[in-house]
């Protein structure tokens, strides 16, 4: 009886264009987060690269309760807010740098809405978010790799690395191959856009190319956002490394 109303319930989803299958237990694709955590396991370190304010910085602090998070953001403003969170958490560490191939100074461009500043100038795309990523100010920031920060901190592994750098993504990996080539990080969770919001930013295809000759794979896509014609824009996503 159950068979046959799984096989009715099946058709009637399969009229509107839809297919039901089942997931095996603790999958999650409707919340990025909760994957991650299922799919890290015990989480000791985790690197959060564009850490904006801090909200999700304590977030991942106090789900991972042993974790140290290390929480890299350059806007001074946005700072100020993560660097008073880490004030009632000491397990997580706010580094005023962005993260990029080279280790240096940067210009970074601040955006009308602080949390979309980014090392690469917004392209005007006709999107009704334009005037979120419009250029109010260009500051110059200190800027470091992945791979020198893990040197001079003596981080030996990373089980979560999470990136929201309005696209600079790709550059952030190029300078994390050391790491990313020993398989050190467990899991990546980043922001990846299908839309070239930024001039010289990175699309989804161009970094998810990039980590499968560094033997990681996507695992999963989540939170798709539009733009108002219905195109896709970005999106947030889990790439693993390959089990050999």
């Amino acid at each position: 009886m159950r068979v046959s109303l799984v096989f009715a319930v099946q058709r009637i989803f399969n009229m509107f264009g839809y297919h039901l299958s089942k997931l095996e237990r603790g999958v999650r694709i409707d919340d990025s987060f909760e994957e991650q955590l299922r799919l890290a396991g015990d989480v000791a370190t985790i690197f959060e690269v564009g850490s904006a304010d801090g909200r999700d910085t304590r977030t991942y602090a106090d789900r991972c309760t042993k974790a140290i998070v290390h929480a890299f953001e350059p806007l001074p403003e946005n700072f100020t807010k993560l660097r008073a969170v880490a004030e009632q958490e000491p397990r997580i560490i706010p580094v005023n740098m962005a993260v990029s191939s080279k280790a240096g100074t940067a210009s970074f461009h601040v955006a009308a809405l602080p949390d979309a500043s980014s090392l690469f100038s917004a392209r005007s795309t006709g999107s009704t978010f334009d005037k979120y990523t419009t250029e109010k100010d260009v500051i110059e920031v200190s800027v470091i790799t992945l791979d020198g920060y893990c040197e001079r901190e003596s981080v030996n592994n990373i089980d979560i690395l999470k990136m929201d750098a309005q696209g600079a993504e790709l550059e952030i990996l190029k300078g994390a191959e050391n790491i990313l080539g020993s398989k050190k990080i467990k899991l990546i969770y980043s922001e990846v856009n299908f839309m070239r919001i930024y001039d010289g930013s990175c699309l989804f295809h161009e970094v998810t190319a990039h980590l499968e000759k560094l033997n990681y794979r996507l695992h999963a896509i989540y939170n798709q956002h539009h733009n108002q014609f219905g195109r896709l824009a970005w999106a947030d996503a889990i790439y693993l490394p390959n089990i050999d």
